[in-house]
């Protein structure tokens, strides 16, 4: 499924939501999130970083440069400050055009807290849907950090709309598609993806190695590369991102386990390499009551199935849509929803965030924390989850 105009949507519902007030207000702002689940404070930052030896695919005049947010487990969080949901850079003319003064969406993590160096705790790469911002899978990615992950939630320049923000307030916005968002571009974006993540696990080695990836070495949160254990990588996302992240694992050997949450394995009839040469690491596969809908995604699934060798699970959560595995029902004010159906099912949004939030989780710790008492070890008991294979 490639939506992207629900993106324009997604940043006047989160602004609207923040103004009727959401969890955790704080100064300067009120949170829209559901807290994370786990102790662990989480801390917050961006880097800019810029592949010097790779031009951009859409614009070969430049090198492909990314911006991604990095949450962790933190110290000393009531020193920083929270960090905003997104940018009002993303949203211009918004309060112009509703004639009020909209207050900060906030988020659980707070901007730049020293890393918890206690240890070195696995990483996750996390990459959105087809188009879409990175910021829809921050609820996720707070939730894994105070669980002990470093997570790392990645933009695809000239994919994501409505447009990465980059230092300074510059914002580039999706590279025009003369033919529509046919194959050839859906092609192209997730060529271009499974380059940017192997070059943000390169950028995390130096980073892990005491050298600073961000473009304009902006200081980083104190001990942030000392948390990095790169021996334990996990990959999830959302939609076409879930292909990303499969897709990601079967290229590159550094990533040990994959999570594809309402994505097919492929674009449009033509599967993966995932599909037609296998994969021998740990899949989850989470799906929603709209998979059908989701462009070639049963097909894909199925065939994923026949060739890969590893630990494999496809779970369905009834009563939900495309997007609530994303931010998106939390943004949506209730008086909202029936608007947003096409998006959204009818199962609660916090208890759709437990569900996902829960099993991404009991994945990573299964296989990369090696742990043997996870949801994903014992027979399910949420009334809302079945097993499909």
């Amino acid at each position: 499924m490639f939506r992207r105009a629900v993106v324009v949507s997604m940043s006047v519902c989160a602004l609207v939501a923040s103004s009727a007030g959401g969890a955790g207000a704080g100064p300067g702002g009120v949170g829209v999130l559901p807290s994370p689940s786990a102790t662990l404070p989480v801390g917050a930052t961006t880097l800019h970083l810029v592949d010097d030896a790779r031009p951009d695919p859409f614009q070969p005049d430049r090198s492909r440069e990314l911006m991604v947010s990095v949450f962790y487990p933190a110290t000393e969080v009531n020193r920083y400050p929270r960090a905003h949901y997104a940018s009002t850079e993303l949203i211009p003319g918004l309060e112009d055009e509703l004639g009020i003064e909209l207050p900060g969406a906030l988020t659980h993590a707070h901007r730049e807290a020293p890393a918890q160096a206690a240890g070195a705790y696995p990483v996750v790469l996390y990459t959105p849907g087809a188009g879409v911002s990175r910021i829809l899978g921050t609820g996720l990615a707070e939730d894994l950090a105070s669980r002990g992950y470093v997570v790392v939630t990645i933009d695809h320049t000239y994919e994501t709309g409505p447009a990465v923000e980059f230092p300074g307030g510059r914002l580039v916005r999706p590279a025009p598609a003369p033919n529509g968002f046919d194959t050839a571009i859906r092609e192209k974006y997730i060529a271009a993806r499974l380059l940017d993540l192997r070059f943000v696990l390169d950028s995390l080695a130096g980073l892990a190695a005491g050298t600073n990836p961000d473009a304009e070495s902006d200081p980083l949160p104190a001990d942030l590369g000392r948390v990095l254990d790169l021996n334990r990588i996990g990959a999830v996302g959302h939609s076409s991102g879930g292909y990303t992240a499969v897709e990601a694992m079967h290229e590159d050997r550094r990533i040990d386990a994959a999570v594809d949450m309402d994505g097919q394995i492929g674009v449009d009839e033509a599967f993966g390499r995932a599909v037609t040469e296998g994969v021998d690491r740990p899949t989850l596969v989470l799906t929603s009551d709209q998979i059908e809908d989701v462009g070639d995604a049963n097909p894909s699934l199925d065939a994923f199935w026949q060739g890969a060798t590893g630990w494999k699970r496809h779970l369905a959560i009834a009563d939900s849509a495309h997007y609530d595995f994303t931010d998106m029902p939390s943004l949506v004010p209730a008086v909202a929803r029936p608007a947003a159906s096409t998006y959204l099912g009818a199962i609660d949004p916090d208890r759709m965030a437990s569900l996902v939030r829960g099993y991404v989780a009991a994945m990573f710790d299964k296989f990369l924390r090696e742990r043997t008492d996870t949801v994903l070890d014992r027979p399910i008991t949420e009334p809302e989850v079945r097993t499909i294979r």
